[in-house]
């Protein structure tokens, strides 16, 4: 069975992923029951995300319009992806002096794996 905190974080990124979901939907990718989902959009609204939803058996869920930025969860490749972005964007001034491109990518580079890191 998955952790709690995984499941969450799951959620946020499906949430993310599509403007709005059914609960069944989510039960079904996540693997759990319709029950967890419920528990589990509760337990995101205590911790500040804004989920609207739809009652009803085809009712859904989806994240408030201006709603606190999710956790960026990337893959390897995306986050390689977008940690050379950041860095041509750091190098090329294209956002002024890069300074917060340049943040990004320190920020970045902690999750990246060890041989994107050092290379």
């Amino acid at each position: 069975m998955i952790r709690t905190s995984s499941r969450l974080l799951r959620l946020v990124s499906l949430l993310s992923a599509r403007p709005e979901w059914t609960c069944r939907e989510l039960a079904e990718r996540m693997a759990v029951t319709d029950r967890t989902v419920r528990r589990d959009i509760a337990r995101l609204r205590d911790l500040g995300y804004g989920v609207d939803s739809a009652p009803g058996p085809w009712g859904g869920y989806r994240l408030s319009p201006g709603s606190r930025v999710p956790p960026l969860v990337l893959d390897d490749e995306e986050a390689l992806a977008v940690a050379v972005a950041l860095r041509e964007a750091a190098l090329s001034g294209i956002l002024g002096t890069g300074q917060a491109a340049l943040a990004a990518l320190l920020t970045l580079r902690q999750s990246l794996p060890h041989a994107c890191r050092t290379g």
